[in-house]
């Protein structure tokens, strides 16, 4: 049998269940109101006052990806030469070497996607804030902190200090300066520290102001309660991703991410991630897992 190329609509039962989709039963409301926190711990009393009924917490925000990827991120294609001037998945994953704390808002949420983990803003004044130096000294320069974060964040710094030696004396700075105030006004990030936590798909789960020297232990807890909702929260999105394609994929350095098939042509593939990111790779590229799963797909199929 000849195989030419197979467009993602005949390849569509691949990555979609068929049949229609049952409207989400009314949930109880719970107990821990929209944000899912707990209300004790949606504010540390000593730094924002008193808890209320009902504690103080974050609006719940849906954060759109689409809506805040550069342009130069998105590739456009020809819908007849869809894998004509598209990077190479290795190109892609590789990038540039990955520091400790991001410095941009969409590497930070494409991630933040592609490896399932909640994105941790700090908006810090390191140079001239007391209050962030306690935080960084106490919390997030301890390398147990560090070990959780690694594991279950992806982290993004927006700093103000950052600024000071440069100056306003080139486009580039004021570029970086109009980033600063941009995200701070985004987020309403009041002051500094202020500690935000998103979960993977772009929600706001928690917004933490200020911070108390020697109660380290006290706001690691309310990240960690912040992000065990988003990872929960998570798997729950996966959920309906897979409904309309998408699926998580591996190289074979086990480097993840989530995509759906939109070409397929004699190994060829030409993939793309919820944001409109497009890419190509290799069907003897991925892991040994998803090259048996292909294999499966295309037996079910008559496929050689």
């Amino acid at each position: 049998m000849r195989f030419k190329e197979i467009s993602w609509f005949a390849l569509s039962c691949l990555f979609c269940s068929c049949g229609v989709m049952k409207k989400n039963a009314k949930k109880e409301p719970s107990p821990f109101g929209p944000s899912g926190i707990p209300k004790e711990l949606r504010a540390n009393p000593e730094v924002d006052g008193p808890v209320g009924e009902g504690g103080v917490q974050a609006a719940q925000v849906t954060v759109a990806l689409a809506n805040h990827t550069k342009a130069e991120n998105i590739m456009w294609t020809d819908p007849d030469k869809m894998d004509q001037s598209i990077p190479e998945l290795q190109k892609l994953l590789a990038g540039p070497k990955r520091e400790v704390w991001c410095k941009d808002e969409t590497e930070a949420k494409r991630l933040a996607i592609r490896e399932g983990k909640c994105v941790l803003i700090w908006f810090t004044d390191s140079v001239r804030s007391p209050l962030c130096k306690h935080l960084s000294e106490e919390l997030f320069g301890q390398a147990e902190f560090g070990d959780w974060a690694r594991d279950h964040t992806i982290r993004l710094m927006v700093d103000q200090s950052s600024l000071m030696a440069r100056g306003e004396k080139y486009d580039k700075e004021v570029t970086a300066q109009d980033y600063v105030e941009t995200m701070k006004k985004k987020y309403k990030a009041l002051g500094a520290p202020t500690v935000i936590i998103l979960s993977p798909q772009g929600e706001l789960l928690g917004k933490y102001r200020g911070y108390t020297k020697g109660q380290s232990e006290f706001f690691w807890g309310q990240l960690k309660h912040s992000v065990s909702v988003g990872e929960s929260e998570y798997q729950s999105w996966m959920k309906k991703l897979e409904k309309q394609g998408y699926r998580r994929w591996h190289d074979k350095r086990d480097r993840t991410l989530v995509a759906r098939l939109v070409s397929y042509q004699k190994g060829e593939m030409v993939m793309v991630e919820p944001d409109g990111n497009r890419f190509r790779t290799k069907e003897s590229s991925l892991s040994s897992e998803d090259q048996d799963w292909i294999i499966e797909e295309k037996k079910k199929r008559g496929i050689q």
